[in-house]
């Protein structure tokens, strides 16, 4: 955000590499947050192909099309221990670690072929903490925290027009805010610790998603569209008792798509790839510390499916394997090292992710208990300043009525 000022110095700090540093990603300090996968973990393990996830009890987070497939009624959640290590241009390094719950799901079937479901997921996150000595002027110990990032509230409703054509619709609410505190411990014990912070947060509004799915010569299509939305922005800098308040800005949320396919290659493999756009640009946000682009992901995902336990096999060969890549923009555009502003050069943070996954399914066939594996890295160290490689885990448990009896 314009009044995220402390980000010049935050982020200077980060490419200095101090010890003591803390983040979702070393890059989550500008702009939106790091961008989240709001999947489970079977799709993650796709490299997060999932709008075209087809089936019976099978569904994606991003199209709301995939929930017509549920046959009574359903609960899903994901959560994400994650592990990093960031490295400077100069050669140091330091690891960290946190745990994310990106999405949790409800939906059920009711007469007449509708499905209807609500869901939260985390889109963005913009967590930081940095500790770091200040030596301009009285010597003191900085403590800078950020917190917040851009959550979504979904309302979905779903019909199956026919075995082979679904339709469905989100109403996406979005929520949010972005703060950061700063608190100076002096090494003069006359002097008061002094407190700043500074907090954008925008107005809670929904926007419209539109799901479509259909299954043609064997081939599975999915798409969906996703709508615009400005967002009122406010800005409130607090200080030594006084407050600050300004008004008058928008964050523009953009519209977006995702188009993508799976088919079935072999007897039991199948394939699936997508496609994610979502429009950012200049306008969408005005700031002269963080520059937007539009963001992408690429995915593409093999399955291997698990042979039936009628079928006299092994329980290895009960488990499914899949294997994913995935190739993500992110929309920031970040001050190239050095550059305290965008005016001295931006560079955009690109992201490739390996991932490997399997799960199980209860004898009584309600539920799912899925697990993905996930490792890459993002970030140039010459035009950032430091780059960054990741560890990501994601436990996905699915519960159905027929779990509970």
């Amino acid at each position: 955000m314009r009044s995220r000022l402390h980000f010049i110095l935050a982020l200077a700090v980060l490419a200095l590499l101090p010890t003591g540093a803390r983040a979702t990603s070393v890059y989550s300090v500008g702009g939106l947050g790091e961008p989240q996968l709001d999947e489970g973990a079977r799709v993650r393990a796709m490299g997060g192909a999932g709008v075209a996830e087809f089936g019976v009890d099978l569904f994606s987070q991003v199209n709301p099309a995939s929930t017509a497939g549920v046959r009574h009624f359903l609960l899903q959640g994901t959560i994400v221990p994650a592990y990093r290590q960031v490295k400077s241009a100069g050669g140091a390094s330091e690891s960290a670690s946190e745990t994310e719950i990106p999405s949790i799901r409800a939906v059920v079937r009711l007469p007449g072929r509708f499905v209807l479901g609500a869901s939260y997921a985390v889109a963005t996150d913009a967590q930081f903490h940095i500790d770091r000595p200040d030596t301009a002027g009285t010597p003191s110990a900085l403590r800078i925290e950020g917190t917040g990032g851009m959550q979504l509230i979904r309302i979905t409703a779903s019909r199956e027009i026919n075995p082979s054509l679904r339709f469905g619709i989100d109403h996406e609410i979005i929520a949010g805010y972005y703060r950061e505190e700063w608190s100076r411990d002096f090494a003069d014990t006359d002097l008061a610790t002094s407190r700043d912070t500074l907090e954008s947060r925008y107005e809670r509004q929904g926007r419209w998603r539109f799901g479509v799915q259909g299954t043609v010569r064997g081939w599975t299509l999915g798409g969906v569209m996703e709508t615009k939305r400005r967002l009122p922005l406010t800005t409130f800098g607090r200080a030594a008792g006084s407050t600050v308040e300004e008004s008058g800005e928008n964050l523009i949320v953009p519209a977006g798509m995702i188009l993508g396919a799976s088919t079935p290659v072999f007897s039991r493999w199948r394939v699936a790839a997508q496609y994610r756009r979502a429009n950012w640009d200049r306008s969408s946000l005005a700031s002269d510390l963080v520059d937007l682009q539009p963001m992408q992901r690429v995915s593409v995902g093999v399955e291997r499916l698990g042979r039936k336990g009628d079928e006299g096999t092994s329980w290895r060969g009960r488990l499914p394997i899949r294997i994913g890549l995935s190739y993500l923009r992110w929309p920031d555009l970040l001050p190239v090292a050095g550059a305290t502003t965008i005016a001295g050069g931006t560079a955009g943070v690109k992201e490739w992710t390996l991932s490997l996954g399997t799960g199980i399914v209860t004898q009584d066939k309600g539920g799912t208990v899925d697990f993905s594996l996930e490792a890459g890295s993002r970030g140039n160290r010459d035009e950032l300043g430091v780059s960054e490689r990741f560890v990501r885990a994601a436990f996905t448990l699915q519960v159905g009525d027929d779990s509970w009896k």
